[in-house]
């Protein structure tokens, strides 16, 4: 056999790769593809390698592809026949055909860079983030929250393959749910870890998740606010006050985010960031002394300068 050859067969012939890092594949996508070989057939020929030992052909490329022909009944394929690879080349090839590709769900990367990681531990090379994200062509902020991924408990990784299974529009929980939420947990570890000595980790994703799905939470970026309480000592409010408000956050499923930042820390953090506004005013304004002052610019500034003393009187 050639290097590479172009050959048309039996798509019953062809295998799903085993190291394809993709596991879900949504009706309303395979639909529209299928539509469209139903009109022009299959423009792209699909990749594969063959299995001598047993005689079959394994997909390298054209998964979906592949699932239409089946589906529409197709009795050949095109197909270019490539060398069979490694196996850890194989998985990187998957990558590196994804790069160009709409990007996958984090959980299937995240399920495949683990088994990349143990296959360079294995055979002794360096597999730290940084030496993933370089051999997969991901960033390393990809690569770092697929692991974060990973350390959802079961239950949560199974919720989270049923959502994805659904179409986008129709999905109630996404990965980035569960990245924001482990990241506000993270931020309670460890700037006031008696919440999690007091409430496990897991009771507060139930919570959390509990809150999301009666709209108590309304929006995943909120999180981020818990993340603020935690660290409110950097605001200049001490954990006394916090410590309780995040308590009861977790306490009171009734209780919101933006009512637990707003009864702690909303005020410093809005002061903090209007002192900052105002040094960077200051010195804008201390320029103003060598050129011409507009008008426009005149009348604004009277205005300032009343509304300050207002605020300091």
């Amino acid at each position: 056999m050639r290097e590479k050859e172009l050959m048309h067969i039996n798509p019953d012939t062809i295998k799903r790769n085993p190291d394809n890092p993709r596991l879900i594949f949504r009706q309303d996508e395979l639909e529209a593809l299928l539509n469209s070989i139903k009109k022009v057939g299959i423009q792209v020929p699909l990749s594969v390698y063959k299995d001598d030992k047993r005689g079959k052909f394994f997909l390298i490329d054209g998964e979906r592809r592949w699932l239409c022909a089946k589906k529409l009944n197709l009795k050949s394929v095109p197909v270019i026949i490539e060398p069979k690879p490694a196996r850890l080349e194989n998985i990187l090839r998957m990558f590196n055909i994804h790069n160009v590709r709409v990007q996958w769900d984090l959980l299937a990367i995240a399920l495949k860079l683990q088994e990349i990681k143990n296959l360079l531990a294995k055979e002794g090379k360096p597999n730290s983030d940084k030496d993933l994200a370089a051999i997969t062509g991901l960033t390393l902020t990809t690569v770092k929250r697929a692991f974060d991924i990973l350390t959802l408990p079961q239950k949560y990784l199974t919720l989270l393959t049923k959502e994805l299974k659904k179409p986008r529009s129709e999905q109630k929980f996404s990965e980035d749910f569960f990245i924001e939420m482990m990241k506000a947990i993270r931020a309670m570890e460890n700037h006031v870890p008696q919440i999690i000595k007091t409430f496990s980790k897991l009771k507060i994703m139930d919570t959390f998740v509990n809150k999301y799905e009666n709209g108590v939470i309304t929006n995943i970026v909120k999180f981020r606010n818990v993340s603020k309480i935690a660290r409110s000592e950097k605001a200049g409010i001490s954990k006394d006050k916090s410590l309780p408000i995040l308590t009861k956050l977790i306490r009171d499923p009734k209780y919101s985010i933006e009512d637990a930042f707003r009864d702690s820390v909303a005020d410093a953090y809005e002061s903090r960031s209007l002192k900052r506004d105002v040094e960077s005013l200051i010195i804008r304004l201390g320029q103003l002394k060598k050129v011409k002052l507009d008008p426009g610019l005149g009348r604004l500034l009277r205005k300032l300068l009343g509304i300050i003393k207002l605020i300091l009187e």
